[in-house]
């Protein structure tokens, strides 16, 4: 009778905690260390859940994982794809280029592949400059040859028109092959940094989103479970694997959001 149990899954970068949810109660809990190949500790918390025989796999209808893989890998700089972050804004923003004040690992770790193009729009939608179609294939076969298969758009008030970033990844896509393209406008506001930073963040991260959220799926495959599978985002929402996997970024401080939720739970407020 799928739909009576859901599981939750913390994966933190010592110990993974899991627990079965029937309703409001706590049916089961565990506590296992984090293995290096993640799904070998999953498949661990999750045999500790169902160890006594009174719970079963098939009642499962939602598995909810929690994880800091991708704030850890920021934080340690490892595991980061090389990362053409393009911003199109000249002949404005060239005072502050891209990665202007990322510390030198990361930098270093993601390659410092950053150039600037022609193109924005200011902040009522009309363009700064056109766009320089040449100029931006010029720019994407240099990060090709560079070995750069992850980019980065940022576009000077894409929130506003995100017609030149829509452009810039086409163009990525068409030039370089198995290209993976962030674009700004879909993951940040209107601050030009901000949005930046994290674009550039999500797409060094992409690599490794596929790769983690690979094992979360083998590990509750593996275990039986048919059910979908979730990872919790930075608002204290879910969402499902494929959106990781595009947006991963969106896990960054998803732990503390997850500790309120909890404690709102367990506290009845």
């Amino acid at each position: 009778m799928r739909g009576r149990l859901r599981v939750g899954v913390d994966v933190g970068g010592t110990n993974t905690d899991a627990v079965v949810m029937a309703g409001h109660s706590v049916a089961a809990s565990v506590k296992v260390p984090t293995t290096v190949d993640v799904t070998s500790g999953i498949l661990a918390a999750l045999n500790g859940l169902f160890s006594n025989g009174e719970l079963m796999a098939a009642e499962v209808a939602a598995v909810m994982i929690g994880t800091t893989h991708f704030t850890n890998a920021v934080v340690e700089a490892d595991g980061l794809a090389p990362t053409a972050a393009i911003r199109l804004g000249l002949p404005a923003t060239s005072s502050l280029p891209p990665m202007v004040d990322w510390p030198d690992r990361l930098i270093t770790a993601t390659g410092g592949h950053t150039y600037m193009c022609r193109g924005g729009h200011e902040y009522d939608g009309r363009e700064i400059a056109p766009l320089d179609r040449e100029e931006l294939r010029r720019v994407v076969e240099l990060a090709g040859q560079a070995g750069v298969r992850s980019f980065a758009i940022t576009s000077v008030f894409s929130p506003v028109n995100p017609d030149f970033e829509r452009e810039a990844a086409l163009i990525v896509e068409e030039i370089v092959d198995d290209a993976s393209v962030s674009l700004s406008n879909e993951i940040g506001r209107i601050g030009l940094l901000e949005r930046e930073n994290a674009t550039v963040m999500n797409a060094c991260l992409i690599d490794l989103a596929n790769r983690i959220v690979d094992a979360f799926e083998e590990a509750v495959a593996g275990f039986g479970i048919g059910a979908p599978l979730f990872i919790s985002q930075n608002d204290g929402t879910l969402m499902n694997a494929d959106h990781t996997r595009q947006y991963p970024v969106l896990t960054f401080a998803s732990g503390p959001t997850n500790s309120m939720r909890g404690a709102a739970f367990l506290s009845g407020l």
